[in-house]
């Protein structure tokens, strides 16, 4: 197996809140493969967008604790000095935000965005050649009339063209990783699809890898090579995309799967009984027993380990082998 471009290991997160230290991450052990796609996916709290905030050393002034390794082609990116650290943001690391309303400067119209990334790229480049680079861009990202949008403002466009922005911006920084947190949420269907069928046709243009969090498995299944499920701040599940959504090893995973595509006999939408866990106060043992309907004694009473469960998979359950 090729090597990874990201290889995280052990990687845990806390802040303090009024309640005590919530645990945000805890032991996550992640590959994300060069030139692959990686879509992450699990309920609103499950740690996705943590963990791709740890990727760029984003984090919240309240966080008391970030351990374990990062490995990013080579360098460790929890170890880096801030300098070296802002450096890789923009360049190496790019990331399409969640809301580009708020990512988007509202005082700054669309071209200087554009123009700025430009010349952290290529800082001699004149003003007139970056402005027609940063027209050739949104031509290339579906923004009709770009010229025109040049001298707009975000609150001037729709929600679509500003995600449409935030990703001609990502293109034009070149990145070897770029992670896109849920970049779709905000979107009504049809521009979602749009969205989606955009990165997919510019997947390419991305030197390394992409990661796509979203918490909706038909997009996960459309664009992604692979699949991490996370729950509770931790990974319970890895594998190729179809090989994990055809024969899902972790409950949650099974859970996820049938809240997308199953109705009950009366024809209500399914959907997974209980609570995510509470960081401040989680569960003994695995964080997802509470709520599953196989968990035995050792699942109450042990973390389980993520294992090898089958090639390239990994799943972290007591019981995935007697799962029917």
């Amino acid at each position: 197996m090729a090597e990874p471009l990201v290889s995280i290991r052990g990687l845990t997160l806390e802040a303090a809140t009024r309640r005590g230290v919530a645990r945000i991450l805890s032991g996550v052990d992640l590959d994300i493969g060069r030139g692959r796609i990686l879509g992450i996916v699990g309920e609103s709290g499950s740690g996705k967008s943590s963990l791709a905030n740890c990727l760029l050393r984003l984090l919240p002034t309240n966080v008391t604790r970030i351990a374990g390794q990062v490995d990013f082609a080579g360098a460790d990116l929890l170890a880096l000095g801030e300098p070296a650290m802002a450096e890789m943001r923009g360049t190496r690391i790019a990331m399409i935000f969640q809301d580009p309303m708020t990512a988007l400067n509202p005082l700054f119209t669309i071209g200087t965005h554009l123009v700025d990334v430009i010349r952290r790229r290529q800082p001699g480049l004149p003003g007139a050649q970056a402005l027609e680079k940063a027209e050739a861009m949104l031509r290339h990202v579906a923004i009709p009339d770009p010229r025109a949008r040049l001298a707009a403002y975000p609150h001037e466009l729709s929600g679509g063209m500003r995600q449409r922005v935030m990703i001609a911006m990502a293109l034009l920084a070149g990145p070897e990783l770029l992670l896109a947190d849920e970049p779709t949420t905000a979107l009504d269907a049809t521009v979602e699809a749009q969205i989606v069928a955009l990165l997919e046709a510019l997947r390419s243009e991305v030197a390394g890898s992409i990661v796509f969090i979203s918490h909706h498995l038909g997009l996960v299944a459309q664009l992604c090579d692979d699949l991490c499920v996370m729950y509770g701040g931790t990974v319970v599940e890895t594998g190729p995309v179809t090989k994990v959504l055809a024969r899902p090893h972790h409950p949650y995973t099974r859970a996820l799967l049938a809240c997308e595509i199953e109705a009950d006999d009366e024809g209500r939408l399914v959907s997974i009984p209980g609570e995510v866990p509470d960081p401040v106060f989680p569960p003994p043992g695995c964080v997802f027993a509470p709520r599953c309907p196989h968990a035995e004694a050792i699942c109450h009473a042990e973390v389980p380990p993520l294992r090898a469960a089958g090639a390239g998979r990994t799943a972290a359950c007591h019981l995935f082998e007697r799962l029917p």
